[in-house]
């Protein structure tokens, strides 16, 4: 069994579910039509999380097991099978040993590892768990009121739920800070046109302008910035702002990978310096871009189609490169760390407290009121802070010390 990516009717995209003939299969399509689907989960999630039903069914069909056959009989999957499960959801589908002698050079390359890491091994395990439940659930549901095998089976299942997850440990990676308040600098020159230091093609020195600091005046996240309208953009009055709009299933978009918002839609104010950009890109740049036109896409690439992921990789690939100065692993979601820190500086300055600062900062960037990410996203002020209590802490221990000693 394989996934593949369709557009339905209404002009939704979805993951069907096909055997190697082509054809649809019932269950796995079925559970992601009404399970997964009505969650508005990103594509991506939702294609991942059935690629790993796949390999169960195909872990399932190698074996000759009917998972069904076992859920009704309430057998599930012994102690070696659970073994044999789990070891081949950790499986690298990717990996292809290969036996190729060392480069010349002396230096080696980059390979692929046998295993998935531990956080796309247990997002596997996960996906079947709650594949497996929801089926299972459903037996239950259809078994006669009084019949002796109920205990046993939600014993069962509930034994499975822990032990198909149970001892993968997911560390969580160390948050990176963002950019510097140097680095920002050197950003900053790197994006305006005709700086010395700016390493895009004059043609598109404004445009690239423009949608980097997007990025970093208004800290959109980069699927947001490739997503907006000119209609988006209110540029005029006192309040200038752009709205982030919430646009799955786009069918005006061509891109194979949509520029999608994860958050729910909202307005983002924005100062003089990006609506002043703008409004010069929208009205003097902007119609020099072939079919531009046409599109309602605001940042167009050069055949006047809405700008890619692919592209914008290949312009932090260009300033991590050719700007000195830069962090070696410079990406878009630098500038939005950058604003997440300014924006927490500019709130303690004004008196909000920390709780407070975290709440609006989610507010501000579509997230929920109880979101952890405002937090996440502060590492560098909150380091900061740290810094300063305990050279207070140390100062005010060595004042001690010395009036002890006179």
């Amino acid at each position: 069994m394989r996934t593949e990516v369709i557009r339905l009717l209404e002009g939704d995209l979805f993951v069907q579910v096909v055997n190697r003939y082509g054809l649809q299969t019932d269950n796995a399509t079925l559970y992601c039509s009404v399970v997964l689907r009505p969650t508005s989960m990103a594509l991506a999630t939702m294609r991942a999380k059935m690629d790993a039903v796949c390999q169960f069914q195909n872990w399932c069909g190698d074996r000759g097991i009917d998972f069904l056959q076992r859920l009704q009989s309430g057998e599930y999957f012994d102690q070696s099978e659970l073994a044999a499960l789990r070891m081949e959801l950790r499986r690298n589908l990717a990996y292809r040993p290969t036996r190729k002698r060392p480069p010349a050079d002396g230096r080696r390359k980059k390979t692929e590892r046998p295993h998935a890491g531990d956080g796309h091994w247990r997002n596997r395990c996960a996906a079947v768990r709650d594949y497996v439940t929801w089926f299972a659930e459903g037996v239950l549901q259809r078994l006669p009121a009084g019949d002796n095998r109920a205990p046993d089976m939600k014993d069962r299942l509930a034994a499975f739920r822990h032990n198909i997850v149970a001892g993968i440990r997911v560390r969580p990676n160390p948050m990176r800070e963002g950019l510097t308040e140097e680095e920002e600098v050197i950003f900053l020159n790197a994006i305006t046109p005709g700086h010395p230091t700016n390493p895009f093609e004059p043609r598109n020195q404004v445009r690239n302008y423009a949608l980097w600091l997007t990025y970093y005046d208004a800290g959109l996240r980069l699927g947001e910035g490739l997503g907006l309208y000119t209609t988006d953009c209110h540029l005029n009055g006192p309040k200038k702002k752009l709205v982030v709009h919430r646009r799955p299933d786009n069918p005006m978009d061509p891109r194979r990978r949509k520029a999608l918002a994860k958050t729910s839609a909202h307005p983002v104010s924005i100062g003089p310096r990006l609506a002043r950009v703008l409004d010069d890109f929208i009205i003097n740049v902007r119609p020099s871009y072939p079919e531009a036109r046409r599109s309602p896409y605001l940042f167009p690439s050069e055949d006047g189609g809405p700008l890619t992921h692919a592209t914008v990789a290949y312009m932090y690939t260009q300033l991590r490169e050719k700007v000195p100065g830069l962090p070696e692993n410079f990406s878009t979601n630098d500038a939005r760390r950058a604003w997440n820190n300014r924006f927490a500086d500019a709130a303690e300055q004004a008196g909000m407290s920390a709780d407070r600062s975290a709440v609006v900062a989610n507010h501000a960037q579509g997230r929920v009121p109880t979101s952890k990410q405002a937090e996440s996203y502060r590492t560098r002020h909150n380091r900061k802070k740290a810094d300063q209590i305990m050279l207070d802490m140390q100062d005010e221990i060595t004042g001690i010390t010395r009036e002890t000693e006179k």
